[in-house]
């Protein structure tokens, strides 16, 4: 089931204002979506349509009490944002395996085009011009009897389902770009992403993605990529040690080559591995190993580790998405309908985005929730946003004069 082609209208300079107000009056530039929603056939024969799934889900997210298909349904019309009396538990259901999820993927596109751009922060990564994506999945846990989800056994010897949830992610931003579910299909991980990569960016991905046929296509879309591997793979032929300069040791940096990827299949080329020691959070000391194409010499060796560290944000996303957005309880035991609470996540924390201007927090899921609920203005709203975000950056800079204070030590 695929929505009907749109032509979006640009962002106006008020839009940022208007995009929590459907919740509340269905206007702003999301209304132009519902409509198109509203003219997909309904559910069955019965009347619930997309549009009002949608919506209902919608409020849901922004709603700590609605968690469940029973709570949802106890929150009957959303004080009269509903344009029905309650989202009934079985017809919510059923709807949400019977729905097309990709007829939401037009919503988070838009919404994307108008997330606000981020520079990079960090000055090391001013030489790094291509979007940084992080690839990984999460796992999420389901009924035991749901035939397609992977099948596992708890320690008393209990039987549980998982599906994962594979995630493109922009590090800058923090927002979602691709997400997609997979089951016990017997398809990698690599392979799962493989469908949906985006071209000309910068990839940073974990030890699992180590699969030649995976580089390839990542090298054949014009993308780079920085990749944790192990001490014995992928095997290698060194063909010029780099020596470190005194930044790059102060980084931790024991290691600049350049190499040759061997073995059956490896992508063709020179490519870099930096060794980098570190110090965990255990406070043990910790040797990674990044491969990456990034051969420029301009690109310093540390750089590569920091690009590494930036991975760290989608495992903070994917917490995010489980402790409080309450991704942990799935309303659904279909792909689709699994897939479709993804999308309506990713859609609130995209109208997050663009409401507040900035990177999305619990403290803006608090306050953004009260506005959704019509507990307060969009002012005092986004006054709550600003000052805890004066608040957290007036921390993490007290945290980086202590650190370095312990390092003068």
């Amino acid at each position: 089931m695929s929505p009907p082609a749109t032509s979006v209208a640009e962002l106006l300079p008020d839009d940022a204002g208007k995009a929590l107000c459907v919740l509340e009056r269905r206007r702003g530039f999301l209304q132009e979506h519902l409509d198109l929603l509203a003219a997909l056939p309904a559910h069955g024969n019965r009347k619930l349509r997309v549009d009002q799934l949608f919506l209902g889900l919608l409020m849901a997210f922004f709603d700590p009490m609605a968690r469940s298909l029973r709570t949802i349904e106890d929150q009957g019309s959303f004080e009269g944002r509903l344009d029905l009396r309650r989202l009934a538990r079985s017809t919510t259901s059923d709807a949400l395996a019977a729905f097309d999820p990709a007829c939401l993927k037009p919503v988070i596109d838009d919404l994307r085009r108008r997330v606000p751009h981020l520079g990079n922060a960090d000055a090391d990564l001013a030489g790094i011009t291509r979007r940084i994506i992080a690839a990984d999945g999460t796992y999420l846990n389901t009924l035991a009897d749901v035939a397609w989800a992977l099948h596992q056994t708890r320690r008393d010897g209990r039987g549980h389902g998982q599906v994962r949830a594979n995630l493109l992610m922009d590090v800058t931003t923090w927002t979602p770009q691709v997400i997609t579910v997979s089951g016990n299909d017997g398809e990698s991980e690599p392979a799962a992403f493989a469908r949906d990569l985006l071209e000309g960016v910068l990839y940073v991905i974990d030890r699992n993605f180590l699969d030649f046929s995976f580089l390839n296509q990542l090298l054949a879309r014009d993308d780079d990529f920085v990749l944790r591997v192990r001490a014995n793979a992928p095997a290698v032929i060194a063909l010029e040690a780099l020596p470190p300069s005194a930044a790059d040791a102060e980084a931790g940096v024991i290691a600049d080559e350049i190499v040759q990827l061997s073995g059956r299949g490896a992508p063709p080329g020179r490519f870099r591995r930096v060794t980098i020691q570190t110090v965990n959070r255990k406070g043990e000391t910790e040797i990674i190993r990044l491969l990456s194409n990034l051969t420029d010499p301009k690109i310093a060796a540390r750089v590569i580790g920091v690009i590494y560290r930036l991975r760290w944000q989608i495992e903070l996303f994917f917490k995010w998405l489980k402790t409080f957005a309450r991704m942990d309880h799935l309303l659904s035991t279909s792909r689709n309908g699994i897939t479709f609470q993804l999308y309506v996540a990713v859609i609130g924390v995209l109208m997050m985005y663009v409401q507040s201007g900035r990177r999305i927090s619990v403290y803006a899921l608090a306050a953004l929730s009260r506005l959704a609920r019509g507990l307060c203005t969009p002012d005092e709203a986004m006054e709550v946003i600003a000052r805890r975000e004066r608040e957290m950056e007036l921390n993490r800079a007290r945290q980086a004069r202590r650190r370095a204070r312990k390092k003068l030590a």
